[in-house]
């Protein structure tokens, strides 16, 4: 059993928004220390925006779930600055041709020593040969 993860966004947004993988994000969730970026909270705000304008989500239901989202992050996780974590996403994202908002949170995995849990196969199958990423 793993004692500390890296959360990506999108482990926490299906935490919160019902989807194929919620159950695996939730499932992967219950014993380790939590650690993910303050970027997060904006990414999910994204995902929370995308649940409403372009899958017609209950507005109200949505910012319940995305105050909940928030309440988790700033609750049960250790919140990095992703600032702090520029310099080498910028040459994780070059090497990988990852994202940089992904290769903030692999930056985050490799400064802590722990594994990245995502449920994002691109970023999986990009990073997974230098990085200690786990698919969900």
């Amino acid at each position: 059993m793993l004692d500390k993860v890296a959360l990506d966004s999108n482990i926490l947004a299906a935490m919160f928004f019902k989807e194929d993988a919620s159950q695996r994000a939730l499932e992967a969730v219950t014993k380790p220390d939590l650690i993910t970026l303050d970027l997060a909270v904006i990414e999910v705000g994204n995902v929370a925006w995308k649940q409403v304008t372009l899958f017609g989500k209950d507005r109200d239901l949505t910012l319940n779930a995305l105050q909940k989202c928030q309440t988790f992050i700033s609750e049960a996780c250790d919140i990095v600055r992703a600032q702090d974590m520029m310099a080498k996403a910028y040459d994780i994202s070059i090497v990988t041709t990852a994202s940089f908002y992904d290769s903030l949170f692999l930056a985050l995995a490799e400064k802590e020593q722990v594994p990245l849990l995502t449920l994002d196969k691109k970023l999986y199958n990009k990073a997974n040969s230098s990085f200690n990423v786990q698919l969900i």
